[in-house]
């Protein structure tokens, strides 16, 4: 009996499910057979593609981050300044609004990126950062900052944009917590409690600016 071929569009229904469970439980509790009844397929396909659920685990990540690098890409597309820093944001926090799980599971492995078979992830990630430098460009040149500070500031954004995500809560203002990742890295702590005072803080992020519950 001739073994089967390996289909794309199949593969690509299999990553869409795996980041959709993914996403909504932490990552050591789900079981393969979960993820192959989500995609509408038998277990033994399932390992067709992915022979291990550490490999389904990474090809799920980087399925992950061509999508967001496209949407991020998008969006910030013809735009400069402040403009362009609260699109990237905006986009960024709408992408793991609802996939906050798989924002925790790329924070708890990103130590992985190390290994050889990280590469990929390593590379996308480095994408993300350039894009962010791209957009920092006008503001980092204005502060006459250096290359290295330019990183840095980049590595900042995203450090607060990740933050934003893994500690919103269900009832909370995704525009707002849009609102004050931006004000917290232009303005910094006491500028981002004064622009926000007439519009409630998500909850998390109100007691680390100003101390209230």
């Amino acid at each position: 009996m001739a073994a089967r071929k390996p289909d794309s569009d199949k593969r690509t229904q299999i990553l869409r499910a795996a980041t959709d469970v993914f996403s909504a439980r932490e990552f050591h509790t789900v079981p393969v057979d979960d993820v192959a009844t989500a995609a509408g397929v038998g277990k033994g396909t399932l390992y067709l593609y992915f022979p291990t659920k550490e490999q389904l685990f990474y090809a799920t990540i980087i399925e992950a981050l061509d999508v967001l690098l496209a949407e991020l890409a998008s969006a910030v597309r013809g735009r400069t300044g402040e403009d362009a820093i609260r699109a990237f944001v905006r986009s960024f926090v709408d992408f793991f609004w609802t996939r906050r799980h798989l924002a925790v599971l790329m924070g708890r492995y990103e130590h992985k990126q190390r290994e050889p078979e990280g590469e990929p992830w390593r590379l996308r990630r480095q994408k993300v950062v350039t894009l962010a430098r791209g957009i920092l460009q006008p503001e980092a040149r204005a502060a006459r900052l250096g290359s290295a500070d330019g990183l840095l500031a980049a590595e900042m954004l995203l450090a607060l944009i990740r933050a934003a995500v893994i500690n919103q809560h269900e009832r909370d203002d995704r525009e707002a917590s849009v609102d004050f990742v931006v004000d917290m890295f232009l303005n910094g702590l006491r500028g981002a409690v004064r622009r926000t005072s007439s519009r409630p803080a998500p909850r998390g992020t109100r007691r680390a600016a100003g101390g209230r519950s």
